[in-house]
């Protein structure tokens, strides 16, 4: 009896254990399309709203500068980012793709981003890199090359531990509204949250099965019209699965984000996607069923 006492003590403190999470968002700033009649502006302030009012701290927006310079009204998203307390950082110049790019040319792209991101951070720590489609190189060589120009510039890998493809339903909410279907932005919707809990759910599950503890979560968001409009029941419905929102200044002090994996591919992937990789393990190895939720084919399908 004494043991089963113990055993549902820690059973009930294991459930209320927090799921300490960061939220980062990229492509700042601009991603996807817009419906009609909504602004770049309107997206920022619709997403720095509910970041302010739920009390989120220190949310890093990722920029591609060159942005600004294809469009100048673009500069105020940042400005605004910034304004709001808000820190900027590195997802280089113009979202390139390492796996189909020179060292050199990834190197000036790293480079270039600094410009803006000296001029508007107002001191705030911006030695943060995020690669662009989370890949890191499919060749070790060139892998390695990147990683040792960060290191000596001071930056850290703003590696990703949630990710749930929420670019993915930027799009289709785009053509949705467009096309008065509301029907169909209910069911976007309700998929996009659906996806959003579920692979919050598998990382906290595969950070115990090859870790055994539990880290510190970050969260990859992009600044799109439709993650606008979902931030607030995404970060109410985070909340109800436990979730305390953290910095990720803190959550990147976690040694999982500073250990290197050592691995190269074609595929962007979270870190504890690398590490099992890296372990040549399959999700079937370590307990995990293989998420088959994401409606992939139907967001490219809908309302078109």
């Amino acid at each position: 009896m004494r043991f089963l006492a113990v055993l549902l003590l820690i059973l009930s403190v294991s459930a209320q254990a927090k799921i300490k999470l960061a939220i980062t968002i990229d492509d700042l700033p601009n991603h996807g399309e817009l419906p009609k009649g909504v602004s770049r502006v309107d997206v920022a302030k619709k997403m720095l709203a509910v970041l302010k009012k739920e009390k989120i701290p220190e949310v890093y927006g990722f920029i591609n500068a060159a942005k600004v310079k294809d469009e100048p009204l673009n500069k105020e998203v940042l400005n605004l980012w910034v304004k709001e307390g808000y820190p900027l950082a590195n997802h280089t110049y113009t979202h390139m793709d390492l796996n189909t790019n020179n060292v050199m040319d990834f190197q000036k792209e790293i480079k270039a981003d600094e410009e803006m991101l000296i001029e508007l951070n107002g001191g705030m720590n911006y030695k943060f890199f995020r690669y662009p489609y989370l890949r890191e190189g499919a060749e070790m060589k060139k892998r390695n090359s990147i990683r040792k120009y960060l290191a000596e510039n001071k930056y850290q890998i703003a590696q990703v531990s949630v990710d749930f493809e929420d670019w993915s339903w930027n799009d289709p909410y785009a053509r949705c509204v467009n096309k008065k279907d509301q029907k169909a932005i209910k069911w976007l919707g309700k998929t996009y949250q659906n996806n959003a809990v579920a692979k919050l759910k598998e990382a906290a599950l595969m950070s115990q099965k090859l870790l055994k503890r539990d880290i510190p979560h970050i969260l990859l968001l992009h600044i799109g019209a439709f993650d606008a409009e979902m931030l607030s029941d995404l970060i109410k419905n985070y909340r109800a699965q436990g979730v305390e929102f953290i910095s990720l200044t803190e959550a990147s002090k976690d040694q999982v984000y500073i250990d290197d994996p050592g691995i190269a591919g074609k595929w962007g992937a979270e870190i504890l996607q690398q590490i099992r990789k890296a372990r040549n393990l399959k999700l079937e190895d370590i307990g995990i069923e293989r998420y088959t939720g994401y409606p992939q084919k139907e967001l490219q399908k809908i309302c078109l």
